[in-house]
């Protein structure tokens, strides 16, 4: 175990504080990939339109981009626990909050539901994503980072896998969309409890100056963070704009196919795929400069999708 990515040099091991956090990441991805099922339901049961519909999604992410900032400063008052079991207690009533939902049938009030859900997943993962990568050695931490999100790709799977067995039934009646969202309600209630309890160790960071930051007041000074930021833009739009209308996609383009059947494809076909790019990809980076992969990425996205708007049935859902 001396080489171990969660034991530092002096002896003393990460693994269980690990193990733990990485759960989180699943529990984001799972959460994030079911959206892309309620899409379509909310058409169907709502009787709203794809741009209505698209408020999903809109209202999660428009939970990140105004919850971002307040986290952070939350975890610089508080620590990585204290915005873990924030994030968690959040993320718990939000789930909760689609059973009276499911009563009321409003789409508004299921909007305020993902909102509060996706306020407590930018806490989880501004805790998380630094948390893992320092526990253990600081030359080990892009591994840590890696593993713990091959969970959360893992997450994205079982996310339209199991949003599509129980909201689209098998004999094609409206299912039931609370049952999901109050297994997970309980689970992530009860992590926060745990989280409570558990003896994690409490690691601080601090920032100190170099000689390369010296004279440059901001990140925004770095062309690669500016850049990265928006590419990384460009990234988060394409991804939630596919995912979300995947199933809208392919029952249009192979009218045999039902929406059942194009959740389970999307779970075990597109986000397969997508835990697969990140594996080959964190193998990729080994041994290839970041920009060339990034770039070769971008171009292969470009052609795939010159493909998908060719409208060619089968082999522009594959």
């Amino acid at each position: 175990m001396k080489n171990s990515i969660v034991r530092t040099k002096t002896g003393v091991s990460y693994l269980y504080p690990f193990i733990v956090i990485t759960s989180l990441f699943f529990l984001w991805g799972f959460a994030h990939s079911i959206l892309d099922v309620l899409n379509k339901h909310f058409q169907e049961v709502l009787v709203i339109s794809k741009a209505r519909s698209a408020l999903v999604q809109a209202v999660v992410y428009g939970g990140y981009f105004l919850m971002a900032l307040p986290a952070g400063i939350f975890m610089k008052r508080f620590g990585y626990r204290w915005g873990v079991i924030l994030g968690l207690v959040l993320y718990g009533i939000g789930a909760l909050m689609f059973y009276p939902g499911s009563f009321l049938m409003s789409f508004n009030f299921f909007l305020f539901s993902l909102f509060i859900i996706g306020c407590g997943l930018t806490c989880l993962e501004t805790a998380a994503n630094p948390y893992v990568t320092i526990l253990g050695e600081p030359e080990t931490s892009a591994s840590r980072l890696n593993l713990s999100q091959s969970f959360n790709g893992l997450g994205w799977i079982v996310g339209p896998f199991v949003g599509g067995l129980v909201i689209f039934p098998e004999d094609g009646s409206a299912g039931d969309i609370a049952l999901p969202y109050l297994v997970i309600g309980v689970v992530v209630l009860v992590l926060a409890i745990l989280f409570m309890k558990l003896p994690l160790p409490v690691i601080s960071t601090s920032v100190t100056s170099s000689k390369d930051n010296e004279g440059k007041a901001s990140l925004w000074h770095y062309p690669h963070f500016v850049w990265g930021v928006v590419a990384l833009f460009f990234y988060v739009a394409a991804q939630t704009g596919i995912n979300s209308f995947f199933i809208n996609y392919v029952t249009e383009e192979v009218p045999d196919i039902t929406n059942r059947d194009a959740a389970l494809l999307l779970s075990l076909g597109g986000m397969g795929l997508f835990m697969t790019g990140r594996i080959v990809g964190s193998w990729l980076m080994r041994r290839m400069q970041a920009a060339k992969l990034l770039a070769s990425c971008a171009l292969g996205a470009i052609i795939t999708m010159v493909l998908v708007m060719m409208q060619l049935q089968w082999i522009s859902v594959g």
